[in-house]
């Protein structure tokens, strides 16, 4: 199966907008992952300048430590608490920060270190209140390996949260280098995709169009030709079809005009040359002692006359129909004397060829609002055809009925015996110039009748079909709504 080119152009735009969000969602994923690490980042710094701030509160912890004990003074002693109890603090809130074994572990050990120290601060501190001097002999020496043990630590620390944002950062790089090449990599491809499903959906649609523009000026030139199978999409090959069609149609009314125009010659000619003949034979003055001769001359004169006439006014009606200019007058009235007036009309022909012509009981029919001269000619045209294509010892029968139980429509069908239609031929019987072949030969006539048939019904509000199984005759029906 063939994609359409909605479908074409769908899929093909489907998949550029699928790119777009698959890029969209890398994206996103991306940046949030930036975005950690960019906080994670700006959390590493907050931690490192805290650590920082740790060891320089240590380093003047001790200091005011010595102090106190050398001077005993209470400020220094009161300066040391408050170092103490903000480094309690901090050392409390930064424990949460340590997001590696490593980290903890040496937290841990800052921490026993930490309360190590104030356990012989708090030792030193009642020995010399007790009147112990200061410093104890292995005060200084013990207290100086804790101290650089916390700083040590603490440096370890600080160290690790460096390289951790040293990481982050070149992780961030990474992410932005990745980010800013997929999104160059994906753009290229969706303009490049894009720029593929325009060129192959505008390249089988103008290879068509050029061959449609050539085939056009060909029949233009009166050359009916077809186009071949295209691989273009199914729109394309059915525009193509429909382009074939008409081509046939163009070159059947072609046919046609020429058939029509060599037999509307043929029937014109007829009465003209007939005219021709009786007149010079009259002006010659032959028969001109024989009265009843000249006589039968000016009737043949006066029927060749009627047989132009009438072909000229069913040219110039159909003329007038084709561009709505015909003049019709509407009064309600009943079908049913319509009806027997043509029938009888006709009778004498049917007799002639030994068909038995047959009016059908007619029930009562709703009243109809018609132009009774245009639908009689309507009704001889079609009863005149079955009596014409029915062969001798036939049968033509004409039924009218109400078409429904609102009575809100009247049809009128012409039944006959005859040799049918060929199914190939229903699809245009109506058609002007049109003429049915029946066992091998074709009507006579212009191919009119029908034509002007089918405009009258529909310039009346109704419609007009024909059916038939072919060797078993043949039915032609017409509608007309009720008044």
């Amino acid at each position: 199966m063939k994609f359409t080119l909605l479908k074409r152009l769908t899929a093909g735009y489907g998949a550029i907008l699928l790119m777009v969000i698959l890029l969209g969602v890398f994206v996103a994923y991306n940046l949030n992952q930036l975005n950690g690490l960019i906080r994670g980042t700006a959390a590493d710094g907050i931690t490192i300048n805290q650590m920082e701030q740790l060891r320089e509160a240590m380093f003047s912890l001790t200091s005011f430590e010595k102090k106190f004990f050398i001077s005993r003074d209470a400020d220094f002693r009161e300066k040391f608490m408050e170092i103490r109890n903000y480094l309690n603090s901090e050392l409390g809130t930064i424990a949460q920060r340590m997001d590696t074994e490593s980290k903890q572990k040496q937290y841990a050990e800052v921490r026993r270190l930490y309360d190590q120290y104030l356990g012989l601060f708090n030792a030193e501190d009642q020995r010399v209140a007790a009147g112990g001097s200061y410093p104890s002999s292995d005060y200084e020496s013990r207290n100086e390996v804790i101290v650089d043990g916390i700083n040590y630590r603490l440096k370890g620390i600080v160290d690790s949260f460096r390289l951790d944002r040293e990481k982050k950062l070149q992780a961030s790089g990474a992410v932005s280098v990745r980010v800013l090449d997929m999104t160059l990599i994906t753009g290229v491809a969706i303009i490049a995709f894009g720029i593929l499903i325009s060129f192959v959906n505008a390249r089988s649609i103008n290879r068509s169009i050029v061959m449609l523009q050539k085939k056009t000026r060909e029949i233009a030139r009166g050359r009916y030709v077809g186009i071949p199978a295209l691989g273009g999409p199914p729109e394309i090959q059915a525009l193509a079809d429909d382009f074939n069609r008409m081509s046939d149609k163009l070159k059947q009314l072609d046919e046609l005009k020429i058939d029509f125009i060599n037999r509307v010659s043929h029937d014109l000619r007829t009465p003209l040359t007939a005219i021709k003949e009786a007149s010079d034979m009259l002006m010659e003055g032959v028969y001109a002692d024989s009265p009843e001769k000249q006589h039968q001359l000016l009737a043949i004169t006066k029927e060749e006359c009627g047989r132009l006439i009438n072909s000229v006014n069913r040219i110039l009606d159909l003329s007038r129909m084709e561009v709505k200019m015909m003049e019709y007058r509407f009064q309600p009235c009943s079908l049913v004397p319509l009806i027997q007036r043509t029938v009888l009309k006709l009778a004498p022909l049917a007799q002639s060829k030994e068909i038995e012509l047959e009016l059908c009981p007619v029930p009562d029919l709703p009243a109809v609002k018609i132009d009774d001269e245009r639908i009689g000619q309507v009704l001889e045209n079609l009863i005149g055809n079955a009596i014409k294509f029915t062969p001798g010892n036939g049968r033509v029968r004409v039924q009218a009925a109400p078409m429904s139980k609102q009575r809100d429509a009247v049809g009128v069908a012409v039944i006959d015996t005859g040799p049918g239609i060929p199914e190939a031929d229903l699809e245009f019987i109506f058609d002007k110039f049109s003429r049915v072949s029946s066992d091998g030969q074709t009507a006579t006539g212009s191919g009119l009748g029908l034509a002007i048939a089918k405009h009258i019904v529909e310039d009346h509000g109704g419609r007009i079909w024909a059916r038939n199984r072919t060797g078993n005759g043949s039915t032609f029906i017409f509608v007309l709504p009720a008044a």
